[in-house]
């Protein structure tokens, strides 16, 4: 009895040792401050932030920060990938190609129709990494699944590969299998600020 107390004990606290949780961060390039995370062994940041009191809107500001060595990044908003909305970019010369995906299945995820995204100023490629800055409306909901902006810990997934894409300048590209994944546990009650419509 006592064992398996204690087992389950160093269980909870090793689950929470290894969950990577978000934090408030201000993008120097474009003073938005987003609620995100860095992953510190692919050295790509994800960021999002929402409208105060986001009940009543369906939209966020989102950037992905990557090394060139990562041909395409993906985050998905639901935490898997499976009946998840993903947004999925790439590089391609001085800009960020990128398309909103789902995937019903472990294969190919399809473009999926409904959000509007919109690449904002701060989006560029330099010699060593490229970032993507985007408003992403019509996005908190989609097919099956919902961002729950009240939660203080939600899993968002990411995915990435160091193989460049079928067709770079294509948003329907094909893409190979990510050669890297991991998840964090993102605040999205944190990530609402009342700067927001002045960053979009």
């Amino acid at each position: 009895m006592a064992l398996s107390h204690l087992l389950l004990s160093l269980l909870a606290i090793s689950t929470s040792v290894f969950a990577q949780s978000s934090t408030t961060y201000t993008d120097p390039d474009n003073g938005i401050t987003f609620q995100g995370y860095t992953d510190t062994t692919t050295d790509v940041t994800i960021g999002l932030v929402f409208p105060e009191g986001s009940d009543s809107n369906d939209e966020f500001i989102g950037e992905i920060v990557s090394p060139l060595t990562n041909q395409w990044v993906g985050v998905c908003l639901g935490g898997t990938m499976l009946d998840n909305l993903l947004l999925v970019a790439w590089p391609y010369e001085d800009t960020v190609v990128y398309s909103p995906r789902y995937a019903t299945s472990y294969s190919l995820p399809a473009l999926y129709e409904g959000p509007t995204i919109t690449s904002l100023e701060s989006t560029s490629v330099n010699s060593t990494y490229w970032k993507w800055v985007f408003r992403c409306e019509n996005c908190t909901t989609w097919t099956g699944g919902s961002i729950n902006l009240t939660s203080t810990a939600s899993p968002l997934a990411w995915a990435l590969s160091n193989t460049t894409v079928d067709d770079p300048a294509d948003p329907d590209s094909a893409f190979a299998k990510h050669t890297n994944d991991g998840s964090f546990e993102e605040d999205f009650y944190a990530a609402q600020s009342a700067y927001y419509f002045n960053w979009a």
